[in-house]
């Protein structure tokens, strides 16, 4: 790998697709999670500014 310029802590991440597929689901539920804690926080500092909490 020396001869390509290519580390070997890089070797895997030009793997089949195969190989990515989980890490793509993963991320794709991490995304999700996200997403879904990000909006309950914006609503409950919404509900909380217009009163319908506290």
């Amino acid at each position: 790998m020396a001869e390509l310029g290519i580390s070997h802590t890089h070797v895997n991440h030009y793997g089949s697709v195969a190989t990515k597929k989980p890490h793509a689901t993963r991320y794709r539920l991490q995304t999700v999670l996200h997403g879904t804690i990000f909006t309950a926080a914006f609503l409950f500092v919404v509900a909380m500014v217009c009163g319908v909490l506290g």
